[in-house]
């Protein structure tokens, strides 16, 4: 009774959260456009601010080893590799072969990583998450790209791709964080105190605009497609690689950050981007709909049973 409770304790603000999006979407005090715009605030601005402030105060005295960015690099891959063959053997339309396989390996890390993992381990899991959120970060946008890209017969622009990764507000967050960490130089004062509170709203703004950008159009059309992408990444996928994480000895926050990374739902920019590159974006935003929702049941599963057995 004690692990469901503090399980419960850890998901019922994100969904509260979640929920409070969808709610006020819907009773019209934020519209769908008005939420787009805030998601790219929050990618541009918010989550860069919350990145950098958290890696500029990070006690690398206790953190991860190479084995866990290692973990996360070949996991990754190998999870991309296996949608990137398997998936054009039961889905014949290009426009939806490159949707499912970015559907099944690209997670909404960021966005919920973050809030979650810090909420189940502290300044330890705020440390693990923010170590692994370059190397996702980067392997996402290199990885959806190329799975996009592949089925339509398109050439992956390489230069286009370098500089959207020079210039991704993340990345950018990551190398300036890692400046001030290693040279040892502090923010005066005022700009210390501005960065805590950007960096704190970052987590619930981003769940809110999350809840609120969720709509069910396509879902109908693409039921068959989406009830593998559910069982895949919401099933299937997060089981087989948080089971292997453990047989390798991965414990307590680096486990944590796993379970996020395979136990969330498709990234929202996913829909975007499908759109961007020829693919079906209805489906795209039904995968972020039908995954988000699913994942809160996966994630507290897996929560408590990570707490029973002493995992988490």
């Amino acid at each position: 009774m004690t692990e469901f409770k503090i399980t419960l304790d850890i998901m019922l603000p994100l969904l509260i959260m979640l929920g409070l999006g969808w709610l006020i979407r819907h009773i019209g005090l934020l519209s769908e456009g008005t939420a787009s715009a805030v998601n790219k605030l929050i990618f541009r601005l918010f989550l860069p601010v919350l990145l950098f402030n958290n890696i500029r105060t990070l006690d690398i005295s206790n953190a991860p080893g190479l084995g866990f960015s290692a973990f996360i690099f070949f996991s990754v891959l190998g999870v991309f590799l296996a949608a990137h063959l398997l998936v054009p053997r039961f889905v014949k339309d290009p426009r939806k072969q490159g949707v499912m396989v970015q559907g099944i390996f690209r997670t909404n890390f960021a966005i919920l990583g973050i809030p979650l993992v810090q909420a189940m381990f502290g300044d330890a899991g705020k440390v693990a998450v923010t170590l692994a959120l370059p190397i996702v970060t980067i392997m996402n946008n290199v990885l959806a790209v190329i799975a996009l890209a592949s089925p339509s017969g398109r050439k992956a622009d390489v230069k286009a791709l370098l500089k959207d990764i020079v210039t991704n507000p993340l990345i950018i967050a990551c190398v300036l964080g890692g400046v001030l960490l290693l040279s040892g130089v502090k923010l005066p004062t005022a700009l210390d105190k501005v960065c805590n509170d950007v960096g704190g709203i970052t987590s619930p703004l981003s769940l809110i605009v999350l809840g609120a950008s969720l709509h069910w159009k396509g879902v109908k059309d693409n039921r068959h497609l989406l009830l593998w992408t559910v069982i895949l990444k919401q099933g299937l996928i997060p089981v087989v690689m948080l089971s292997l994480a453990v047989l390798l000895g991965f414990r307590h926050e680096e486990l944590g950050v796993m379970l996020v990374l395979f136990g969330a739902p498709c990234a929202v920019s996913s829909y975007p981007m499908a759109e961007a590159m020829g693919g079906d974006g209805t489906l795209a935003a039904s995968q972020v709909v039908l995954t988000t929702i699913f994942s809160m049941g996966t994630l507290f599963v897996l929560i408590y049973v990570g707490k029973l057995i002493g995992v988490f």
